[in-house]
């Protein structure tokens, strides 16, 4: 599609080349095209507006061969400072060696002169679009960036304090990190609020389930695999520690994963190396592993379910999300939270006293997660204002003495759900959240049938 000087005329050029009558002549044509154009046969004076806070241009053209200062200095100075304005290099002599070495540099082409206008007009085009579509993914991170560091973890009990503040002076480490908490206490958020407040936070967050993928899946997932690796390996395929370059790698379930596997995800812990399946060739990532589990792992390590020595490195810091019973006065706060989330613009529901009388009293033995439940089937039950405690109740809740310990707690909660669900397993494991091998587990450590 042509494109007018009406729609050219956002797009900013700098044009560097110290053959005056031919940096005149370009500027005159591509100003009649409606570029906005700033042209200087100095390199001197080039360096100067590139290290001008203000430098907003969306493309530099830039001739490689130069006194004082060449173009490839330029284009690296460029990059430095300004990574998404983009960089086309001329030169009267082309070599593959200066076109490779201007690529590495960043830069978007390489054109050699005499140049065609009408190919040099074509490469401005496209490599002024692409600054300007990374200006707004730029923008659209930042905006998810402010999103979720604003998401904090709510609450005001000591306990959360604490975590904020372990949070904050961690964030930035590159030590791997393991989050201990029940089921449904937010070890995830935690992780998030992690990355979200480290210096990582522009590149990906990747979680994974270690109990939702069958293990013969698992490393595959994590380290890649070739083509051929193994049957139905039509492709090769990169691996989440590859997808998450830079970033953070969310390990949710870790005491799940089998026994194989966890010597394997510790050796790259120690290196930093790794290899795909069925490759021969190492690969190296700086990736941060963050881990959680809802388990014992002492026990799981005595009873020959989880290395030690994995333990040990993963453990460098841990951080353990109190459940929600030891969070004093939290209860309302998150339940007035989540129940204005859910509600959006639409806030036209409150809870009756006596359903906060409840929520204050009630044990959570799913936590939060519970409690999310809870509020949704609270605003979807309601036929009023109104949010009774009677909209509040699941049938499998039960309110359950205070004395009961924790195991008989999560003893009685699970056997509810699995008799809400007809004994469905995978039914109730999503339900509590959990992987199906965990709750055969559970079943088995509590003598349920």
């Amino acid at each position: 599609m042509k494109r007018g000087a009406d729609t050219l005329d956002k797009y900013k050029l700098l044009l560097v080349d110290d053959e005056v009558a031919f940096i005149e002549i370009l500027k005159e044509r591509l100003t009649r095209k409606g570029y906005q154009v700033t042209a200087t046969s100095s390199s001197e004076d080039a360096l100067e507006l590139i290290n001008e806070p203000a430098f907003d241009f969306d493309v530099a053209l830039l001739d490689i061969m130069m006194n004082k200062i060449d173009g490839m200095q330029l284009l690296g100075k460029i990059k430095q400072l300004h990574p998404n304005t983009e960089v086309v290099m001329l030169t009267g002599y082309s070599t593959v060696e200066t076109a490779i070495e201007a690529m590495k540099k960043g830069a978007y082409d390489y054109l050699t002169k005499p140049v065609k206008p009408i190919e040099l007009e074509l490469i401005l085009q496209k490599a002024s679009e692409k600054k300007k579509l990374k200006d707004h993914n730029t923008k659209l991170i930042e905006t998810n960036l402010h999103k979720q560091t604003k998401q904090t973890i709510i609450g005001e009990s000591s306990k959360i304090t604490e975590l904020t503040e372990m949070i904050n002076k961690i964030a930035d480490s590159t030590s791997p990190v393991l989050i201990l908490g029940e089921s449904g206490t937010g070890k995830e958020l935690v992780a998030r609020a992690l990355h979200y407040r480290s210096c990582r936070s522009k590149q990906a967050f990747v979680p994974i389930n270690a109990s939702a993928i069958p293990e013969q899946l698992l490393e595959s997932e994590l380290f890649g695999h070739t083509k051929g690796a193994f049957t139905g390996a039509q492709t090769a395929k990169k691996g989440l520690i590859e997808l998450s370059e830079d970033g953070t790698l969310f390990l949710d379930e870790i005491g799940d994963m089998d026994i194989v596997l966890q010597s394997k995800l510790l050796r790259f812990l120690d290196s930093g190396e790794y290899r795909p399946v069925g490759s021969t060739i190492t690969k190296k990532s700086s990736v941060r592993i963050v881990a959680a589990t809802n388990l014992n792992l002492e026990k799981e390590i005595a009873n020959g379910n989880f290395r030690e020595d994995l333990f040990y490195r993963l453990s460098v810091i841990s951080v353990v999300v109190p459940p929600l019973r030891e969070r004093e006065h939290d209860v309302l706060i998150l339940a007035q939270h989540i129940l204005e989330q859910k509600l959006g613009c639409k806030q036209n529901k409150i809870f009756s006293e006596e359903a906060k009388k409840f929520l204050e009293e009630y044990h959570f033995p799913g936590n939060v997660r519970e409690l999310i439940n809870l509020v949704e089937r609270g605003i979807l039950l309601s036929k009023s204002q109104i949010i009774t405690k009677d909209d509040l109740i699941a049938p499998h809740i039960k309110t359950l003495p205070k004395s009961y310990s924790l195991q008989e707690i999560e003893k009685e909660h699970i056997k509810n759900v699995l008799d809400e669900t007809a004994w469905d397993k995978p039914a109730a494991a999503k339900l509590l959240n959990i992987g199906l091998r965990t709750l055969y587990r559970k079943i088995e450590e509590y003598n349920l049938s």
